[in-house]
Formats: C-alpha cells, structure tokens, sequence
C-alpha cells in the first residue's frame, strides 16, 4: 500500500511532475515576482508622472489678488488654436501663488444645449523672476460650438466674461500692431509711419492711452480712410475690493506694452499673413523689395523654423518743422543722421506662430518644439531669424528747424548693410506725393493751425524716463529682477492751452474669489474730461 504525502513536502521533482496543480513552490514564485513588480511600479510610475505632467501639480497659493482682464476671444475655429478656442489678455499678479505658469483657472463655456467646464492653462511673456509683480499672463482653452457665454469658476463663485471674435479678414495682408500712445503729441511721426506703411502695405492698429486732442483728430481723419485702426489703452482699475491690494500701474512693465500687443496678435491672428510688434517711431522700409509681404516671404522662405523675422533697431536724429502744409517725408530721411547707439530690436511674423507676445519679440516662441511629422520622435526648435542686412529706422530725436532753412540732405545708407540707400529716390517720390495730396484733404488741412507748433510732453517723458531707467539701461546694469520697468509715477503738468483726449470705460468687479478676484471694463470710449496722463 502506497503512503499518502502531504503537498507540502513534494520535491522539486515532484514540482516539475505536476506542471499544471497547485504547487507551494509555484505559489511561493507568483508571490516573489508580484513582489518585485509592485516595487517597479512604485519606484518608477511616480517619476513617468513627473516627466509627462500626468499628475496635477500642486500649486502653492501665496495670496488673495486681483487681475484685470484686458479682452477675451472666442475662436470659432483657428489656424493654431484648435476648434472653439478660448484666449483671456490679463494683467494679473504672478505672485499670487508659487509659480504662475503651473496654476489653472476654470472657465465654462454655454451653448443653446449645452455647458463645458475645463481648465485653461495661464502662460506668459515677462520673466517669472521680474521685479514687477504685474505680469501679461494668458489664459487658454478650448471650449464648445457656438458659444454664448463665458464664465469663471473658481469653489462655486461664477462670473461672466464679455468675449468678442477675432478678425476675420484685414484691410491689408500685413498688419502693424503699435505700442500704446500716452501724452503723445509728436504728429510728425506718425504721418512718416502712416505713409511709409500705407505705401509698403501695412495697415496700423493703435492702441491709445492719452493724446493731444488735434492730434488725435489727425488720426481720426486717416481712420475715415480705412488706413488706421484704433482702440483704447486703458488704466488698469479694480472698483471694488475687499481689503488692500497692490497697485498695478505702478508694478508693471511699461503700461503692460506686452498686453496690447498680444490682444493685437489675437485680434488679427486669424486675418493677417504677417504681424509687426512695434513703436510708433520705428520705420520700417524692405530692402531689395516692393512691399513687406514680399520681404517677409522672402526672408521666411517656406521655413516651418523661422517663428519671427528680427530686424535691430538704428537710432536716428533729423529735423522737423511745425506747420502741417510744409510736411516732408523726404526732407525728414534726407536730414536724418544716424546715431551711435541701438535699441532692443522688433519682430515681425506670421501670427499663427506666436499666440502672445512681449514687446520685442515672443518668450514663449523661444527654442519652441514642433513636429512635422507623427513619425519624428525628435523634434525641432524654432527661433528668431535675426537679418544682418536691414534694419529698423528708429527716430529717436526730431528737432523743430524753420522750415525755410531745411537743408536738402542725401538719403542715408540702409543701417543693416551699410552699402544701399535706405530707401530708393522713387519710393521715397512716391511716399512725398502720396503726403502732399493726403494733407491738401479738407479734414486734414482744417487742423493746420491747432496742431502742437513746440514740444510739451516729449521732455518731461524722456526726463522722467531717463531718471526712472535709462540711465541704469545705459550702464547694462539694468537686470529684470532688480529693476521694475516702469513710470507711472512720472509727473505729467497739465497745459488749458493743449487739451488732451484720455482712454475711459465703464469698469466692472466680480464677486471675490479665492485666490484671484476678476475685473473687467466695457463700453470704452476717449474722454477730454482726464487730460494727458498715463
């Protein structure tokens, strides 16, 4: 009779026997391998986690602040922004929590059928370590077919978000998007950038915070042609808060130049082959070309590589005279000298490359990462296409000289090569004549006698700007986060004998919210009852 034996006490030979029971060797192996494989996962899932950003991080709320929202669109459908994309242009507090970019804000989007809540993630153009607590800071997501209301969420408080849709179409194929207008009383520049551009083929989209009223109207007079665009600038207000906050003016970049520029970009993102980011006085003119959408073909040549085109700064100083009938383009580039100093150079490109911008050209485009392929596993980088040979004509100085005493001149050398005229004799003939006719215009002609005749505004700016930060930019010795680029503080005297027109709206607050409360303004409008302030 055979003696019945227990499994425990099997052999190995009896283990390799019975290849399909119930083995306490087999058993003790599954335990050992489930071990070993909990432990993989536990060491390596949280790392694949931190590389690929599955985990939601957690963001460090510092404080409760305010933010402004400057604009926000809604992109029915977008070349670079996907389908139903939603785009905010804020002034907002990046010290509100420990890093601005990680943090989300809710948005909701309401059809006829329909509501949608997703997150939009907030990126910006100034440096996370600037000394301004004020950043542009967008907001981005992507929501639902035929939206009709926007709204912010944050633990259940609502508020509603007035959007409006970008352009669709442009009165030119390239578009220049110019820095805001404060105190501005120097006219002679923008009939150079006015005509210049209208000659080359660029519309002008200004954004305006305060101006000399007769100047102003000169540029109403050039929008009833359909050549300028225009849109308030407007002061930064919270009207009603829960306690105290910083001020926003005073702690940000330059009026938030960056912001207007990118509510510009998004406007005309969709309508515009090409965007300019500049100021009123930097003047551009093609080298070797008739217009600047073939220079910027030219020079972008098919190349998914190029995310702007460059063009440094030259400074200039020439001549200008007082009375709007003696006006003189050519005598203007024929007078100016150039300077032995440079600006921070302007960027000009095709706008479904950048979706923000700073003031110079766009951080977030910077070493940016495409593929053109689903099959590239490595990507490649786009960057600045900075040209060797032209550049910006930058008028820095214009001095008033009688205008029977202005000198012939010689057209100065294009400042990129240093070899070419700056412009040729028939262009420049045609940008004279183009001035003359348009100022011979009854709108036109009628300001002739209330246009500033002397310069008011333009050194007490410059003084205060010198004394704020440029004479640490002089020293490079200017650092982001040291120094606050700004001059809100700048003493600005009211003359009775210059009135001025002021960006203003009708400013409205949402309920409070944790950790940021929204502000917003409508129904914008120039007022004369402010005067010339920042």
């Amino acid at each position: 009779m055979n003696c019945y034996r227990h499994p425990l006490y099997y052999s190995t030979k009896s283990y390799l026997k019975l290849r399909y029971k119930l083995h306490p060797l087999r058993v003790f192996k599954l335990l050992v391998l489930f071990v070993i494989f909990s432990i993989f996962i536990a060491l390596l899932v949280p790392k694949i986690i931190d590389i690929y950003g599955v985990k939601e991080k957690e963001v460090k709320i510092y404080q409760a602040t305010h933010t402004f929202i400057h604009s926000a669109y809604y992109y029915p459908t977008s070349k670079s922004l996907g389908k139903n994309a939603v785009a905010l242009v804020t002034t907002m507090n990046k010290r509100t929590v420990d890093k601005i970019t990680d943090y989300s804000i809710n948005l909701i989007g309401t059809n006829r059928s329909s509501r949608w809540l997703k997150q939009a993630t907030l990126t910006t153009e100034h440096m996370l370590n600037d000394r301004c607590d004020y950043s542009l800071i967008t907001a981005q997501t992507n929501l639902l077919d035929n939206m009709r209301t926007l709204e912010i969420e944050a633990d259940g408080v609502l508020m509603k978000v007035p959007f409006k849709k970008p352009k669709y179409s442009a009165p030119k194929p390239v578009v220049f998007c110019v820095s805001p207008q404060f105190a501005a009383e120097q006219w002679q520049t923008f009939l150079v950038q006015l005509h210049v551009s209208k000659r080359y083929g660029a519309h002008l989209q200004l954004y305006i915070v305060s101006m000399v009223e007769s100047y102003f109207k000169l540029i109403k007079e050039y929008e009833k042609l359909g050549l300028v665009s225009i849109e308030p600038w407007l002061t930064i207000k919270f009207p009603v808060t829960e306690g105290p906050y910083l001020e926003p003016n005073r702690n940000v970049e330059l009026r938030n130049q960056a912001a207007a520029h990118t509510d510009c970009l998004l406007m005309y993102k969709e309508a515009a082959s090409f965007v300019g980011i500049l100021d009123m006085d930097d003047i551009l003119i093609p080298n070797n070309a008739n217009s600047y959408y073939e220079e910027f073909e030219r020079e972008y040549a098919g190349s998914w590589l190029i995310s702007a085109l460059h063009y440094e700064k030259f400074d200039y100083k020439t001549i200008k005279v007082a009375e709007l009938e003696q006006q003189s383009i050519s005598a203007i580039v024929r007078n100016a000298r150039r300077l032995p100093t440079k600006d921070s150079g302007k960027s000009f490109l095709r706008p479904e490359r950048w979706n923000s911008s700073w003031s110079h050209y766009s951080r977030s485009a910077v070493d940016k990462p495409i593929y053109l392929t689903p099959q590239q596993y490595e990507p490649l980088y786009m960057n600045l296409k900075v040209l060797p040979y032209n550049g910006i004509f930058h008028l820095k100085t214009m001095k008033f000289t009688n205008a029977s005493q202005v000198p012939e001149g010689s057209i100065p050398v294009n400042p990129g090569d240093n070899i070419t005229q700056l412009i040729s004799d028939q262009h420049l003939q045609e940008i004279e004549d183009d001035l003359k006719r348009m100022l011979a215009t009854e709108g036109i002609a009628k300001l002739s006698t209330t246009l500033p005749n002397d310069d008011y505004y333009m050194p007490i700016v410059f003084k205060c700007y010198n004394e704020s930060f440029y004479h640490v930019r002089d020293t490079e010795w200017l650092y982001n986060n040291v120094f606050c680029v700004n001059a809100f503080s700048c003493e600005l005297p009211q003359r009775e004998d210059l009135p001025c027109i002021h960006s203003d709206a009708t400013y409205h607050s949402g309920p409070t919210m944790w950790p940021i409360t929204f502000h917003y303004a409508s129904d914008s409008y120039f007022s004369r009852d402010i005067g010339c302030y920042q």
